[in-house]
């Protein structure tokens, strides 16, 4: 390695290591971030702050353009000879990772392979990956390679399942660097950049900043600029003080901020929205909280909310209210579904009252659990169940990082969720958020039937077939009432005149590759 590059390289080590940034240059654009990051291990389902970071960093054989579609990244082509059983991915033969190393089908093996094994928990894409043949083996002990995946060349990989799963190539892979773990040991991502994408993690303050550089050796281009320096700033107040000063080129607002921010004159031309590829959702927890149990219950908590008046009034219109839990632009969305059920306090008690709760009577007092960004929306729900139930209900808001946890472990018995969806299919909000299986089913809710529908779709090639299973899933879900949709917001920031290019995906990545300075 030429003297200059093996010192750039030590320069980012150290800086990573130290938690520290790296000098600014003239070409690093400025924007924030609504939250601190969970993590920056790309084995960790990192939450959206996160994951919108690290897909600049990491890529997989596909990715989501900004409306929406998936389109190729590190897989050139795939095909299926048999139905979804058997994919074979044709890699790109140009890419290569932050290190220098090239990028082949053993980077893809070595990624998988660490998911299903790494301890104390699997990693977030074991999920994905338990159709292979041989992971259930590997992840038992029983094996110790991935039996079910075949390289032929270094930029080939054959994968054979157990069934068919025509969604294989769009689930949400993000490919690491073999190399890291034999460099710098079980704890590289503290310590080095392991990824192929347009920008390099340079370094990460907790509770401060990150800055990502860019990668001149990306294999879709050298972004235009040479870093972004991400300030974490989720106080509205600090965030727009900083905007006004001049101190950033990007503010993305968080949600609670929309409301104020659009209406002011000043931001006139300065305000940037993005479809938003998500479900959102009032949670009920019946491990946590018997009372749910009973579906009048869970009823009357849906008909004590005025979901629709929280469109105008809490999002200032920029938020879409939906009857079901797949999101407007996925292909199993119906615009021509049934409207979520009015307001009705009257029904709501009367239902209660049915369950043997009238007035409130014997039901445990309850919270309202949230990260920093839904706490307007989850006090005026609050409010409402207190108001037209009887029931007792406050709010606890807390550090995204510590509600993840809390939601993951099950702990919370009433909690605002949103997913935001990783790949373009409608098989992303269902099963992530409702299969037995997975292990981002923060309710807990489990039905045998809803299962069965998810693994007969997950196994279908043909759309259309897929999309009725689709809404026979949402179907059941609704007639269950196993949580409450809530509107979803737009993604929106505020952007410097003359900066160009910055777009916010529907996955929640902020795509800052075109993006260019005044």
């Amino acid at each position: 390695m030429p003297l200059l590059a093996a010192l750039r390289l030590l320069l980012t080590v150290l800086a990573i290591a130290a938690g520290g940034a790296l000098p600014a240059t003239a070409g690093t654009l400025r924007a924030s971030l609504s939250d601190d990051l969970t993590t920056i291990d790309p084995f960790v389902f990192p939450g959206l702050v996160s994951s919108g970071v690290l897909r600049q960093v990491y890529e997989g054989f596909t990715a989501i353009d900004a409306a929406g579609n998936a389109v190729p990244a590190l897989a050139t082509r795939w095909e299926t000879p048999d139905g979804g059983r058997t994919w074979r991915f044709a890699l790109r033969p140009d890419v290569r990772f932050h290190s220098g190393r090239p990028f082949t089908a053993a980077d893809v093996l070595w990624t998988w392979e660490h998911h299903l094994t790494r301890k104390p928990q699997p990693g977030y894409s074991a999920f994905y990956l338990r159709g292979i043949e041989g992971a259930a083996a590997l992840q038992q002990g029983t094996a110790t390679a991935l039996s079910g995946v075949a390289i032929p060349n270094p930029h080939t990989l054959v994968v054979r399942l157990t069934e068919p799963d025509a969604l294989f190539p769009l689930y949400p892979f993000l490919f690491v660097d073999r190399g890291m773990e034999a460099e710098f040991g079980p704890a590289w991502p503290e310590r080095a950049s392991g990824g192929t994408g347009p920008f390099r993690l340079a370094s990460w303050r907790h509770g401060e900043s990150v800055r990502l550089e860019a990668h001149a050796g990306y294999w879709n281009g050298a972004p235009a600029v040479d870093a972004v320096s991400l300030a974490v700033l989720p106080d509205t107040n600090t965030l727009l003080a900083r905007y006004d000063a001049g101190q950033l080129d990007v503010a993305m607002l968080p949600e609670n901020a929309v409301r104020t921010v659009v209406r002011q004159p000043r931001y006139d031309g300065q305000i940037a929205a993005f479809a938003r590829a998500q479900v959102r959702y009032l949670a009920l927890n019946q491990d946590q909280y018997p009372p749910f149990r009973d579906r009048r219950v869970r009823e009357a908590v849906g008909l004590a909310l005025d979901r629709a008046a929280t469109v105008n009034g809490l999002h200032a219109g920029r938020a879409v209210l939906t009857n079901g839990f797949v999101t407007p632009g996925l292909g199993g969305y119906r615009p021509d579904a049934p409207p979520p059920p009015p307001f009705d306090a009257g029904r709501a008690k009367a239902l209660l009252a049915e369950a043997g709760h009238a007035g409130g009577g014997g039901l445990p007092p309850l919270q309202i659990a949230g990260g920093p960004n839904v706490r307007e929306e989850a006090t005026y729900f609050a409010a409402q169940l207190t108001a037209v139930l009887g029931i007792p209900v406050g709010v606890r808001i807390q550090e995204r990082a510590a509600f993840v946890a809390a939601i993951n472990e099950g702990h919370e018995a009433l909690f605002i969720n949103g997913w935001t969806a990783d790949f373009p299919d409608p098989m992303d909000q269902l099963a992530t958020q409702w299969h037995s299986a997975s292990p981002t089913n923060r309710s807990r809710w489990n039905d045998p039937d809803f299962d069965r529908l998810m693994e007969r779709a997950r196994g279908l090639a043909d759309p259309d077939a897929r999309d009725a299973l689709y809404r026979e899933a949402e179907a059941l879900l609704r007639e269950q009432a196993v949580a409450i949709p809530l509107p979803v917001p737009q993604f929106v920031a505020l952007v410097r005149p003359g900066v160009t290019g910055v777009v916010i995906r529907p996955d929640g990545t902020t795509d800052f590759h075109a993006a260019r300075l005044p």
